[in-house]
Formats: structure tokens, sequence, C-alpha cells
């Protein structure tokens, strides 16, 4: 072979091994996904929510948290939350491909708010909210599992959660673990300076509150009130801190055989005396409700549940306060269903009801779903804005 030969061979080789890895280099392994040509539009094309918090005077708010829910019916899923910067600011990313939700907005010294969200897809979607100074009370209430099962930890960091909400009254249940004095300690590290259990042994109901406690009584039957519950007035307002029976008659666990529904008509026998008063019930009932079964429509899997703790609060004038402000099935319990799966595989079984003195006042209601919230307890606590 000649040298000619030899350098065109060679060149061909040279041509056919820039071809390979040309070749090559261009392909991926069959299982792994192509994005082809749009890979930067792709990339790109993100549905993006950018909320800006100011106060009425276009002043950012820092440190406001922001829950974002997409609407995928009946349901509406969590898909981000947190807070702003010092510049009023958090972004979220909504993968959900959906347009509709809405989003809380709360921040201490302020009125909360609710945003519906119309998103465009795949773009930045810029949300403007305003927040006024407070004009409300801001009641809270939530079943806090077997008191934190005494965990200080849990202790020290729902005290520091809460201040994002900043209650001016708490209604507490399942407040084991604790004596009357360390309850009292506890209600300061979030900014209470009154507290009151029904009791210190077994599983108590509380209230606390940045403002006194006034005509206080402790209302325990055993035998006939399954927990018992706390009555007091603070901020103007008659409150009832209750936990109705969470078994059935004829249950082996219900030892006294106690219904819920005497239960209730025994709390709202005492109500009665305060017609005149804006008054809440708060609390654990342990009972379904209409509401949350048509808002879901078919295929709640609580919907034949008993309704007469309800009915009975209804017929009593007292109201729900959640479908005042909301239209949306939004669940208390159970905790680890809904935090895994997005909101509303669980039921409502917590609530804040009032009394006609207060419905028209009521401007804000939502259950709070949030990272914290998914941890202590197996609960989600209701809450609530009034008008002073």
């Amino acid at each position: 072979m000649n040298m000619r030969t030899i350098k065109t061979n060679t060149i061909h080789m040279t041509h056919l091994i820039l071809f390979v890895l040309l070749f090559t280099s261009g392909c991926k392994n069959s299982t792994e996904f192509d994005p082809g040509p749009f890979a930067r539009d792709n990339e790109d094309s993100k549905t993006l929510l950018t909320f800006k918090v100011t106060n009425t005077t276009g002043q950012p708010i820092e440190n406001a948290y922001v829950v974002s829910y997409r609407s995928l019916a009946p349901k509406y899923i969590r898909v981000g939350e947190g807070f702003t910067n010092n510049q009023g600011e958090i972004q979220l990313e909504d993968k959900t491909h959906t347009a509709k939700g809405y989003a809380t907005v709360v921040a201490p010294g302020y009125n909360s708010i609710k945003v519906p969200l119309d998103l465009v897809q795949n773009q930045e979607n810029e949300i403007a909210v305003a927040l006024a100074d407070q004009s409300v009370v801001k009641v809270m209430s939530y079943n806090i599992e077997e008191g934190f099962k005494n965990r200080p930890q849990w202790r020290q960091e729902f005290a520091d959660w809460v201040k994002t909400y900043d209650p001016d009254i708490i209604l507490l249940q399942e407040m084991m673990h604790f004596t009357d004095a360390s309850f009292a300690a506890f209600a300061k590290t979030y900014g209470h300076n009154h507290a009151v259990l029904t009791k210190t042994i077994g599983i108590p109901t509380g209230i606390t509150s940045k403002t006194p406690i006034t005509d206080i009584r402790k209302v325990v039957q055993t035998g006939v009130l399954h927990h018992g519950y706390v009555t007091g007035v603070s901020n103007g307002i008659r409150l009832f801190s209750v936990h109705l029976c969470p078994f059935e008659v004829g249950s082996e666990r219900n030892i006294h055989n106690i219904d819920r529904r005497n239960e209730i008509e025994i709390i709202l026998n005492d109500a009665a005396q305060y017609t005149n008063v804006p008054t809440i019930i708060g609390g654990d009932l342990n009972a379904h409700n209409t509401f949350d079964r048509d808002t879901y429509g078919t295929g709640y899997r609580y919907g034949n549940r008993d309704h007469g703790v309800y009915s009975a609060l209804t017929s009593a004038n007292f109201h729900d306060t959640y479908p005042l402000r909301n239209s949306e099935f939004k669940a208390t319990i159970p905790v680890a269903d809904i935090a895994a799966n997005g909101p509303n595989e669980g039921a409502r079984i917590d609530y804040i009801f009032v009394n006609l003195n207060v419905k028209n006042s009521v401007v804000f209601a939502d259950i709070i779903q949030t990272i914290g919230t998914d941890k202590f307890s197996d609960h989600y606590p209701t809450y609530v804005e009034i008008k002073k």
C-alpha cells in the first residue's frame, strides 16, 4: 500500500470517528428525557407568584406570612408558603398547572386577608396585597394533641409560631401535662398574660388572652361532660372553650355512655344567659356538618355522619364562622393525611361558633394549615378575626 492510499484511508477513518463522536454526543440514553430545542423555553416557563405585601400607605411589610392554595376540585391544595423579605416580597412557584386558587396573608399588627387568585400559567404573576392596621380581635381555637405530648421543644416552637398570627385570645383543648402555674407561664411565652384551665387532671380545656379573663367558671361534671369546659369574658366577649366526647354512645371506651348532643345542650343552656353579649363557643366538637358534605360533594366519606351537635348550635342561633367567609371545603383532621396529600383528605370537627351579636362582625375566618401546624397536633387550628 503506497503512502497516498494510507493517507486517504486515514482521512476517511478520521471522518468516520468524528461522525460517530458527533452522533453519539448528540444522543441520550433512551430512558433519559431529551428536552430538544425548547429546553430553555421549558426551563424558563414556570408559573410564579410574586406577592408584594405592603401596608395601606405602600410601605413594605416584612415577615408577613403567605400561604397559597390551588383549586383541584373539590379540593384546594396547599402549594407554597413562607415569609416576605424586607421588601415585602415572596415568590412561590405553582407546579399544579391550574389557574384558580387563593392565598391567605397574615402579619402581626395587621388585619389578615384572603386573596382570590386567577393565574396566567407559565409566567410570573405579580400579586399586590395591602394589609390594614389591626382593627380586629383575633381568636384562635386549637386542639393541641395531648399537651404537645409533654415536649418542651414543641411548646417553645409553638410559642414562636403563634406570634405570626398574634391572636388576642386562644381557646385550647387537650392541655395535658400542665399545672395552673405552668400553663400561665407557658401563655406568657407568646405574650398572653392571662390564662385559665378547667382542671389539671384528665384532658383539660383552657383559655389564654392578652387581656384579663373575668367571670370565670370551670364546669366539670363527671359522667355528664366528657372533658368539661371553661368559660370567661375577655375583650368584651363571652368565651367557651369546649371539647365534646370523642366516642359514640355504646362504645366500650365511652364508659359513662355520654352523648355529645347532651353535652352541647348543657353548654347552650349556659350560653343562653348571654344572648345580649357577644359570645363564642369554640373547640373540638367531634361532630360533622352539612356545609362540608355539600361543598365537597359526591365522594365525601364523612357525608352520612351525625350532624346533631351542629344542628343544635345552629338552631340556637349560633353560626359556624368558617362558612361565613369561605365557600371552599377545608379539613381540620387528620393532619397526617392532609400534610402529606394536600388539604381536604379529612374532615372538619373543630369550630368557632358565634352568636348573632358577633356574626356580622366576622371579617376573616380560616383553618390554619402551615408547616408549623403540620407538626404540633393531629388537628389544625381554627381562626377568626372580629371587628372591634
